[in-house]
């Protein structure tokens, strides 16, 4: 299934702001790694605030898809979980991410991220998205393979296969590369050899992904650097609740 055309808007609805939703409470947990702590039910909510806080615009659907748009309307956030535009993994993509030169045009490249994902990691990628100056330039082949270089230095471990591309974290239960994509990630390079990235958890060595995201070949580096910087990172993140069948994986405190 290809991905629908964002070269025009939905027919919205104005959201509320975010300033007038509840405080959420207190986090029960601090739990690490953080590529198997979950998104605790707050990907959505998380993403939307960093990009108001960055002055995009809200729209609300009909089916309750959300549609957020920065100033200029040419960087673009999508939730779509009614309407997934493709899978990873078996997975259903619910937010989508792009960038296009100008309002009727075809995205120049697109990010694509399951439900599940670690906030923290999302919104990393988001408050590049919203905040890099050049978004549009693709990565060079040595960028590309850069990108990953926050995991390395993190001591992810690379494939001996294939040790600059791809990078495996503890366990093998996390896992970043720069591959070929399915050709349901769309992109405007069109060249077959065209690589992009891939990133994935899974609790159990049982091919289960627990969440999974990918980039398309022309996302700029620096977005996908902030991406795997996050998901590197050994900082413990607060949780309400913890993913099914990843406690005796994870390290709680309270």
């Amino acid at each position: 299934m290809s991905p629908t055309p964002l070269g025009c808007s939905p027919e919205p609805s104005p959201s509320e702001d975010s300033k007038t939703r509840p405080t959420s409470p207190p986090a029960r947990y601090r739990v690490s790694p953080r590529y198997l702590a979950g998104d605790d039910d707050a990907l959505t909510e998380q993403v939307c605030d960093t990009l108001l806080a960055h002055r995009w615009t809200l729209w609300t659907t009909r089916h309750q898809e959300l549609h957020l748009f920065d100033p200029e309307q040419l960087r673009i956030a999508e939730y779509l979980p009614l309407t997934p535009q493709l899978l990873l993994d078996h997975d259903p993509v619910v937010w989508q991410f792009c960038v296009r030169p100008h309002r009727e045009a075809l995205p120049l490249w697109n990010a694509y991220v399951t439900a599940n994902t670690p906030h923290e990691v999302v919104t990393a990628f988001v408050d590049a998205l919203a905040t890099e100056k050049d978004v549009v330039t693709p990565a060079s082949h040595q960028e590309a393979r850069s990108a990953l270089a926050p995991l390395a230095r993190a001591g992810w471990a690379p494939d001996p296969t294939d040790p600059t591309c791809t990078y495996y974290a503890p366990r093998l239960q996390a896992c970043a590369t720069l591959c070929l994509l399915p050709p349901e990630v769309e992109d405007s390079n069109s060249r077959p050899s065209a690589r992009g990235w891939l990133a994935w958890a899974e609790s159990e060595n049982d091919g289960v992904r627990q969440w999974a995201a990918a980039f398309s070949p022309s996302t700029p580096a620096a977005l996908v650097t902030r991406f795997c910087t996050a998901l590197a990172n050994p900082t413990p993140v607060g949780r309400h609740q913890l993913p099914p069948g990843t406690g005796k994986y994870l390290t709680v405190s309270l």
